[in-house]
């Protein structure tokens, strides 16, 4: 739960939004997040989102070359292969590079925080559910 809500920071795929759980006045006051916590939390977002988001466009790149070539149906078997490979390749590093921002921003909550953010994760995925996908942002 805690990698999905902190996942959240990310943008979603279809609506191009994100939400920053630790910049939320709620998350601040229910987890008792310190100034020095939340800017460290927004550093390591900061720092990892051009990677990320390069990563994420290459991937996208892929994925549109594979599904022309599948709707194609011309290419080769092999062809076909190693262009697959290139997709799970691109999809394992920006999966990679997400978990490790992930690691790093757990990093930075005590063992109490993380117990609280789980609650508050469970709390924070059945609103989202009930409210259609919305963000909370209070």
């Amino acid at each position: 739960m805690l990698a999905g809500l902190m996942g959240a920071a990310l943008p979603a795929p279809a609506s191009g939004q994100s939400f920053k759980w630790w910049q939320s006045e709620r998350f601040q006051q229910e987890l008792v997040l310190s100034t020095d916590q939340i800017d460290r939390l927004e550093e390591i977002f900061q720092a990892k989102q051009p990677v990320l988001r390069r990563q994420k466009h290459a991937l996208d790149r892929l994925e549109e070359a594979l599904s022309a070539m599948v709707a194609d149906g011309q290419a080769g078997e092999a062809e076909a292969e190693a262009l697959i490979d290139q997709v799970e390749a691109a999809r394992s590093t920006l999966g990679k590079s997400r978990t490790l921002m992930l690691f790093k921003m757990r990093r930075i909550l005590t063992s109490d925080q993380h117990v609280k953010m789980k609650v508050l994760g469970e709390q924070w995925e059945r609103e989202r559910r009930n409210r259609g996908g919305r963000h909370l942002h209070q």
